[in-house]
């Protein structure tokens, strides 16, 4: 007995550890045992008057227990996104929320969105919510599924789509039927040849048409077309509310990027960026630089307002990226500040050109002045220097001198070439400096250029050059601005009648080529004149003005003074041996005789006079030559209104040769073929 007293007396109490009194009980034993520290008494008590339990978490099993109408009553004011997620935490809410009984408590949630379509009637508050708001497939449960079809309501990713529908082609409706799809709910897509429909449906009504007799599959055939009817108004509905509700959201979002954009730039401002916060690059700048646009920085288009916080971790980064636009911002306005002393030397070359008459010469462009060591000299000066006219005026002094070696460089470029392509060498042509042969008349040119592809020759006939047209050729003298060159150096952008993106350039033959089958048939010409080939500039075959015959055209017959043959000038040989004959070089011709080409010229100069000739675009600004926004070529009447609107020029003060002058690339008027019966020339 006292053995069992003893014995009881040594049990202790079971203490049943929680997590608001296990610490309690853990310091009243001495606390934590370490080998490291030792804890006394006095450190759990101090501990204790400065330790606070956990708060206990909240448990929705309490909400289970209220009353239903008020529980309805709360439910009623939420969303209808917040019952699903409602419906899916316990059990015992998802099996209140989804009985039938709750369907008040759904369509009350409903009318909290505003504009929200009714719930169809063959379709549960639920679906219909789970339908329109959740954002997950709703076979894989992908996430951020945006696509609803209302038509089939489903809510599928692309997969899924795919995997689940089936196209109604011709396969289909010969496999089921041409009456069947009718019956269904098709996907709701701007392509009327890809119309899906659900794998499920078509099958549930094949499946339900095979156990009905005939008469009773007509009348099912109408209640499935009824309700299609239905569902494609309901869909229709619910798809425009959608819409509506994405606009809006979209609205909400620029709403907050608008609210951020202009707090940060307020708080740059702030931070002394004012002036390089007014001149930030366009967006359209921003892309050619391949910069980041300040609306497209990570850090602003952000749909979140700016806090204090938030400021504080991106200060150094927004920092950075305007000490790149800063740089950016320099640069420009060097690059521009260049372009101006640029004008400026242009609009002196121009004066002087003018002054001297020399625009009825070639001359460099203004370009090539630019990329001159004199004048790089003067326009490339630190930027904090001003240029002026007078600062130019050493490069004026010299111009004549600029010029003259520019022309004796490219001269001898260009002769050297032309005797190597026309095939005329030593010894017959011992000093190449010497010899012009860049006024030969089988000097035939074609352009290349994007500005002549454009432009097509009437009847489709080739356009031929000669001297000195292809000198002066617009292509020579400007090229077309890539897409991104906004702006690019040492040019300038060229004014009216050319297209948007041409700007000067160096003087340049690139874009000619010579023609070697027009060549030859000018060579055949000259042979027919009895003259040297070699030795005929465009000047003297224009004089001597020869009228020719094609032989292959006669089936080799000669003048005979009977047989009706078609009589050309020389350049409308050419032309008409390139059209007809696709410029063979065995096509042989014969010149008529002196005194009916003298009797044919003056028939022609008699009929046009008498005839009006269309005005042509043959006239050049001499005010505006070599100038930024330097027009085309005008009409007589364009180029009146231009010297009086841009120059103040009046009619009567508008001095031809001073103000405009003849633009050296335009051809000769055409000549007509006339139809004769000429004499027979004695070979």
């Amino acid at each position: 007995m006292d053995s069992d007293e003893e014995f009881s007396g040594h049990i202790t109490k079971k203490i049943k550890i929680t997590a608001n009194n296990g610490w309690e009980h853990v310091f009243a034993r001495g606390g934590i045992k370490s080998r490291f520290t030792k804890t006394t008494a006095v450190d759990a008590t101090e501990f204790l008057k400065n330790y606070r339990p956990r708060a206990r978490k909240q448990s929705l099993e309490i909400l289970i227990s209220l009353p239903l109408d008020i529980l309805f009553e709360i439910f009623g004011r939420l969303l209808p996104l917040d019952l699903l997620h409602l419906s899916r935490t316990t059990k015992a809410l998802r099996s209140a929320l989804m009985h039938r009984s709750s369907t008040t408590v759904w369509m009350a949630a409903r009318s909290n969105v505003k504009g929200m379509p009714a719930c169809a009637d063959n379709m549960s508050e639920p679906a219909h919510a789970s339908l329109a708001f959740d954002m997950h497939c709703h076979n894989c449960l992908r996430p951020n599924v945006r696509n609803v079809d209302w038509n089939l309501r489903v809510r599928y990713c692309q997969k899924c789509f795919k995997e689940r529908t089936e196209v109604v082609d011709d396969k289909f409706k010969k496999t089921y039927g041409l009456k069947l799809h009718h019956c269904l709910s098709l996907s709701m897509t701007q392509n009327r040849n890809d119309a899906r429909c659900l794998i499920l449906d078509r099958e549930s009504l094949v499946d339900e048409l095979s156990k009905l007799r005939p008469e009773e599959r007509s009348v099912l055939r109408g209640l499935k077309r009824d309700a299609v009817l239905v569902r494609k108004k309901h869909a229709v509905l619910c798809t425009k509310w959608m819409e509506g509700e994405q606009q809006s959201r979209w609205k909400e979002l620029d709403h907050l990027r608008s609210l951020r954009h202009d707090a940060i730039l307020e708080k740059l401002i702030e931070l002394g960026w004012e002036e390089d916060v007014n001149k930030l690059p366009d967006r359209h700048t921003a892309r050619i630089y391949k910069l980041t646009h300040f609306e497209d920085h990570p850090l602003v288009k952000q749909p979140k307002p700016l806090t204090d916080r938030i400021w504080q971790n991106i200060q150094h980064k927004m920092v950075e990226f305007m000490g790149q636009m800063r740089e950016f911002r320099i640069l420009q306005e060097r690059k521009q500040q260049i372009r101006e002393r640029q004008s400026l030397l242009a609009t002196i070359y121009s004066d002087w050109q003018r002054e001297k008459g020399y625009h009825k010469y070639l001359m460099p462009t203004a370009a090539d002045l630019f990329g001159m060591r004199q004048v790089r000299d003067i326009v490339e000066l630190p930027a904090h220097l001003t240029v002026t006219t007078e600062d130019f005026q050493p490069v004026r002094e010299e111009l004549f001198k600029l010029v003259d070696t520019w022309k004796r460089c490219n001269g001898h470029d260009l002769r050297s070439d032309l005797l190597w392509r026309l095939e005329i060498h030593p010894p017959y042509w011992l000093d190449r400096l010497s010899v012009q042969c860049e006024r030969l008349a089988v000097a035939v040119f074609t352009c290349t250029g994007w500005l002549c592809d454009d432009i097509p020759e009437p009847s489709d006939s080739p356009r031929y050059m000669y001297f000195p047209e292809y000198l002066h050729h617009r292509c020579n003298r400007i090229r077309r601005r890539a897409w991104n060159e906004l702006d690019p150096a040492n040019t300038f952008a060229m004014g009216q009648g050319y297209p948007g993106n041409t700007v000067q350039r160096e003087w340049s033959t690139d874009d000619l080529e010579l023609d070697k089958k027009a060549s030859q048939t000018v060579r055949n010409i000259i042979d027919a004149c009895d003259l040297d080939w070699r030795e005929v500039t465009v000047s003297e075959l224009d004089n001597l003005d020869p009228r020719l015959v094609c032989l292959k055209c006669s089936y080799g017959n000669r003048c005979d003074g009977e047989r009706p043959m078609m009589v050309r000038s020389w350049r409308e040989s050419v032309k008409h041996c390139a059209k007809k004959h696709w410029s063979d070089s065995t096509v042989k011709w014969q010149k008529i005789s002196d005194e009916e080409s003298r009797s044919l010229r003056q028939d022609q100069e008699e009929a046009a006079a008498s005839t009006t000739i269309p005005p042509r675009k043959i006239w050049r600004c001499t005010h505006c030559h070599n100038k930024p926004e330097e027009p085309e070529k005008m009409t007589v009447q364009g180029m009146t209104d231009h010297l009086e609107d841009h120059h103040s020029i009046d009619l009567i003060n508008q001095v031809a040769g001073m103000d405009f002058a003849e633009a050296l690339d335009v051809p000769p008027i055409t000549i007509p073929s006339v139809k004769l019966k000429p004499k027979a020339v004695d070979p």
